[in-house]
């Protein structure tokens, strides 16, 4: 337990800014950092030098004339571009990961990214707990929002998602799984085995839609399913290994599976929406 709170307190925090104080994305410091400007304090953030995932390197952008609650509404008001987003809401404002232009009028915030070498932090973690990781510093390797931060986004969202190597990949729709919040619930659902509809999930290249998945997601488990097991309509998975694990927990990999397929494979969530073109929607007050 020493040495884990001794490592914690390496991993890089800054801060959560308020409304006024977040000014701009103010420029690119290199070919490798942006800067956010916050309190006149420089939040510096490692830009990829790979992005398939958006067809470019990720941008950092901001809304000059607007707040924006999600990424979303980011979209709504006419961002085009993945990159790093500033959002607001009743509390604070900080900076996210949106991806904007890989599904076609879709806007996803990052909500968790790790590789699996460090599995070790997220795996006995529950998406319904409160577990904050760089939340101010959105990365892929190690990076978790507040669950307080993840309940307002999900509180503007319609979908969740679980991607592997996201910077690397982007989506093609392979190792990825998609739910509607109403059928499955990762940020306030304690699941154990529990049968939940998805409206995609694609597992190493085993395809279902409209199905049931079985997922667990409580104190000890980070949400995951098991593609070894036949608990629901979906699964086994051709070429499981026992015990298989994906998108989360990882007490057992499988090499073929993006997600583990090397220590430096990530593993991410998202919440997100599809655009409606109506950028006033204040019905939560946010």
């Amino acid at each position: 337990m020493l040495v884990f709170t001794a490592f914690l307190l390496l991993i890089p925090y800054f801060g959560a800014p308020s409304a006024e104080a977040v000014e701009s994305i103010v420029s690119k410091a290199s070919d490798n950092v942006v800067d956010v400007m916050a309190q006149n304090t420089p939040i510096r953030l490692k830009r990829d030098t790979e992005f398939r995932g958006c067809g470019l390197n990720p941008t950092p952008i901001v809304g000059r004339n607007y707040t924006a609650r999600s990424c979303v509404e980011h979209m709504e008001h006419g961002a085009s571009q993945c990159g790093y987003y500033v959002i607001h809401n009743k509390q604070e404002s900080y900076v996210v990961f949106c991806d904007i232009n890989t599904e076609i009028g879709f806007a996803y915030t990052l909500i968790e990214s790790f590789a699996l070498k460090r599995n070790a932090f997220f795996a006995s973690k529950s998406l319904a707990v409160n577990w904050p990781i760089n939340e101010n510093s959105p990365n892929w390797n190690m990076y978790r929002l507040s669950h307080s931060r993840m309940s307002l986004l999900r509180d503007r969202s319609t979908y969740w998602r679980a991607t592997c190597n996201f910077p690397f990949v982007g989506i093609d729709y392979q190792d990825y799984v998609r739910a509607r919040i109403t059928d499955v619930d990762p940020i306030k659902e304690t699941l154990s085995a529990t049968c939940k509809k998805v409206e995609y999930i694609n597992l190493r290249g085993d395809l279902g839609l409209q199905t049931t998945v079985a997922f667990w997601n409580q104190n000890e488990y980070h949400m995951h399913t098991d593609s070894s097991l036949k608990l629901c309509a979906f699964g086994p998975n051709a070429g499981a290994v026992s015990s298989e694990d994906n998108w989360g927990y990882y007490g057992t990999i499988n090499p073929k599976f993006r997600c583990t397929a090397t220590a430096d494979s990530t593993t991410q969530y998202w919440l997100g929406d599809y655009i409606r073109g109506n950028v006033s929607r204040q019905q939560n007050g946010y």
